[in-house]
Formats: C-alpha cells, sequence, structure tokens
C-alpha cells in the first residue's frame, strides 16, 4: 500500500463529495507537505522579485514574474515561490503563485470565492506584519534583522570560475583578492542571546565550537546584532586545512598525534550587518572593512576566528597569488571592491570569480592497489575518467581519506566493481595526462 500525500488524500475526498478542490485547500494541502524553501528559490526571489518590487504588487506581482520568467516552470517551484512569499510576510502574491501551481497541477481554473481580499490591480501592498513574525524552530526570526538577513534565508554571494587569466585581475584596480581557505561557507547570525550558523544551502547547522560560539554571543552583547560572512575549516596539527573534523584528526593520527583535537577555524571574509545597519547595499570594501572591525574584537577573544587579508594593490595581489601557488592552495578569490552583496552567482558582471591552482574531478575507480599494512585494505586508489564513452586511466589516488572512509571504499568496490565514483582533487595533469599531487575529497 503507497502512501499518499495530504493534497491526493484531499483532493480525493473532494472529488467523491461530487464536487473539487479549490485553491485554498490545495494550498493548506501543500502547505503541511511542504519542505525547507530552498536557497535557488530564495535566490530568485532576491534577485528577481524583490530588485523589481514585485512583492509590492500584491498578487499581480505573481503574475508578472511568472509572465516574464513562468515558462515551462514546474509545479514544485511555483509552490516554492508561495511559500518564500508567505515567510517573507507577503500573503498577497503568495495567492498569485498558489493560483498558478492549482492550476497546473489539476489543470483546472481556481475557483473566484477563493479570491485574496488583496488588491489586484498592481497597486503596491503593506507588508503583512503579522506573516512575517511567525517564527518556528526551522524558521527563527531575528526582529532587529532585515528580511535577507534572517537565519535560513541569506542567499550567499557565490563565486564563480574566472572567465579570464588571474593576470587581469592581479592588473584591474576594481578587483581585490582573498585567498581562498579550505573548508564550508557558513554565514553567522550573532545575538546577545543565541548565534544561528547557516550553510550555503540556507539549512541552520550546529554549533562547530563552545569558545566560537561564546566569542560570538560576548561581541553581539557589546556592539549589537551582527552578521558574518565567512568559511568554517578545521586546522591540523601540522596546520593544514579541512573541511571536517574527521578529516583533520585523520591527519593528527598519521602524524603521530592521536591525541590532539583538531582546531575549529571561523575565517571571516566580511560582515553583511553590524551597529543596527544593513550593509548588503554597500560597496563590498565597506562590508570587508566592517568584517576587520567585528574580527578583531572576536580574535581578541579567541583563537578560532581569522580575519581573512584583503589585498588591493598590484603588488599585493602579485604577492597573494605567489604565496598561494607556492604554498599549494586552491586558489583565490577576485571581487570588485564596489559591488553591492547580490546572492548567488552572477555570470554577467562577474561581481565575484575565482581562479584555482587545483581543479576537482569526478573519478571511476577501476583498481585498489595492494597494501602489506596492517588494518588498511589498499595503498592507493586507481582512477580513471570517462572520455567520449571510453575509462581512460589517469593515475592513482593515495592519500585524503581516513581509515573509515578507506574501509567503505573497499565495500563499495567489491560490491559494485567499475561502479563506484570519487571526488578528487589535483594540480591538473602531467605531460603525460596523469594526475598531479591528487588527494581524495570525497566519495560521489
Amino acid at each position: 500500500m503507497t502512501n499518499k500525500s495530504s493534497f491526493s488524500i484531499v483532493y480525493e475526498v473532494a472529488l467523491q463529495k461530487g464536487g473539487s478542490m479549490d485553491c485554498t485547500e490545495y494550498a493548506e494541502a501543500k502547505r503541511k507537505a511542504a519542505k525547507k524553501i530552498s536557497a535557488d528559490i530564495r535566490e530568485r526571489w532576491n534577485n528577481r522579485i524583490v530588485q523589481r518590487e514585485l512583492h509590492l504588487m500584491s498578487e499581480a506581482g505573481a503574475v508578472q514574474y511568472l509572465a516574464d520568467y513562468g515558462r515551462g516552470i514546474g509545479t514544485a517551484k511555483v509552490i516554492g515561490f508561495a511559500l518564500c512569499a508567505e515567510s517573507e510576510g507577503y500573503p498577497e502574491m503568495a495567492v498569485g503563485f498558489w493560483k498558478r501551481a492549482f492550476e497546473l497541477e489539476t489543470g483546472e481554473k481556481p475557483t473566484e470565492n477563493t479570491q485574496s481580499k488583496s488588491t489586484t490591480n498592481g497597486t503596491p501592498a503593506a507588508k503583512s506584519k503579522a506573516a512575517a513574525k511567525i517564527e518556528t524552530a526551522n524558521n527563527p526570526i531575528v526582529s532587529e534583522l532585515p528580511a535577507n538577513l534572517q537565519p535560513g534565508r541569506i542567499v550567499t554571494m557565490q563565486p564563480v570560475d574566472a572567465p579570464v587569466e588571474r593576470s587581469y585581475y592581479i592588473e584591474n584596480p576594481d578587483y581585490w583578492g582573498q585567498p581562498k581557505r579550505d573548508g564550508n561557507r557558513v554565514v553567522v547570525v550573532a545575538t546577545p542571546d543565541k548565534v544561528y550558523y547557516q550553510s550555503r544551502s540556507t539549512n541552520l547547522r550546529q554549533q562547530a565550537s563552545i569558545a566560537i560560539d561564546r566569542a560570538l554571543t560576548d561581541t553581539a552583547a557589546k556592539i549589537g546584532i551582527f552578521v558574518l560572512d565567512g568559511e568554517l575549516y578545521y586546522k591540523s596539527c601540522s596546520g593544514s586545512e579541512h573541511r571536517t573534523g574527521a578529516q583533520a584528526a585523520t591527519v593528527n593520527i598519521e602524524s603521530g598525534f592521536p591525541t590532539v583535537q583538531p582546531t575549529a577555524v571561523y575565517a571571516i571574509f566580511k560582515c553583511l550587518f553590524s551597529r543596527g545597519k544593513d550593509l548588503t547595499g554597500l560597496a563590498e570594501s565597506e562590508r570587508i572593512a566592517a568584517g576587520v572591525a567585528v574580527g578583531e574584537l572576536l580574535v581578541s577573544l579567541s583563537s578560532e576566528f581569522e580575519i581573512i587579508p584583503t589585498y588591493r594593490t598590484e603588488s599585493e595581489k602579485l604577492l597573494l597569488a605567489n604565496q598561494q601557488e607556492s604554498e599549494n592552495r586552491e586558489g583565490e578569490v577576485w571581487i570588485l571592491h564596489n559591488c553591492c552583496y547580490v546572492g548567488g552567482k552572477d555570470v554577467k558582471k562577474f561581481p565575484m570569480v575565482r581562479t584555482k591552482y587545483c581543479q576537482e574531478y569526478e573519478l571511476l575507480i577501476v583498481g585498489l592497489t595492494p597494501t602489506k599494512v596492517a588494518g588498511r585494505p589498499f595503498s592507493a586508489i586507481e582512477v580513471a575518467q570517462e572520455v567520449a564513452g571510453k575509462l581512460l586511466r589517469i593515475g592513482t589516488v593515495g592519500t585524503g581519506f581516513s581509515s573509515g572512509e578507506m574501509q567503505e571504499i573497499a565495500r563499495l568496490y567489491e560490491a559494485n566493481p567499475r561502479g563506484v565514483k570519487i571526488k578528487v582533487r589535483s594540480q591538473g595533469l602531467t605531460e603525460s595526462g596523469k594526475l598531479w599531487h591528487a588527494r581524495f575529497l570525497e566519495i560521489c
């Protein structure tokens, strides 16, 4: 027996009664089954709807958005926009999206008695304060912050691969440079009572360490609520950076320091809100400066904070590139110092780009080399790349994995030879087409 959704049950009941489901019932059923609003929807809300002030046009704003961007749009995405409009406090606009979703899924036109009391003539609509104040465990509200900076709703500004050589960004005075860190993007919303940690995908996550949490709340008690954009990584005893504590712990064990715990480090890129002011509409230079000001307070309280250095002049940027390459770092981030903070990736204006020394590949495991070391199922992973429908062997990967990951790789490979993919980071390929300084990242 298959499980039926709330929508299916309500729809069948309506048909059994000889009637049909109206848009209000449809919306209620979808709300009950709704999952978290995706970062993709949040990004479009900020960049397409809010920037054009369509959210102030009530139901007509939804109609206009769908006319401009809705060709071939799926029901799930329309529902996402309806839920997003409601969560942002614009239920009048949500009605327009609910009607379109209802029509797409049922093939029926919404009945007129489900019309919202709001106007539909395109006149500006006041934001519903009641809707904006609804708070749940997965939808926290910090009253002092604007809607675009609420925990779980912040769409981070993402770098795209640079379309030109790094020399262009070194020589261009409009771009400033920052080193890349090998961690996970995390936005921090700090209040005197609680700290919210949000991932790039807008999911809320647990604190990384007690020291980081305490320093953030203490600083917020002094200067007020603030929002930071940065990278969370874990440092091993050798100083290497890792995405997880488990990876850093493995390095400590292999280095002969099994009892030394990895150190969580929050690296600050910039500040998005401070001293009661939303900084997202200002220049990047002001966000970086605000990040340094807040960061200096945090660094004085805990060594688990780092202020990412910014390189401004041509000579400084050249030094950055040389350092990153000599230290086998992943690369650099270049950003226009006068740009606003716009969530998502912008492949037209290129306000934020990245240049890399290392490349990442998704490769197929084609073999595991033997080893005599006790407890290790293999020595290295033999990998191949699919080119024009054929598998081309491009070398081996012998580092980057923990003991647990090695056991899992061996188990998966034994169960499905040549059916397991892994993600690998390498400094490119040699002249003979083999991986150069490859490191395992994760199982795909």
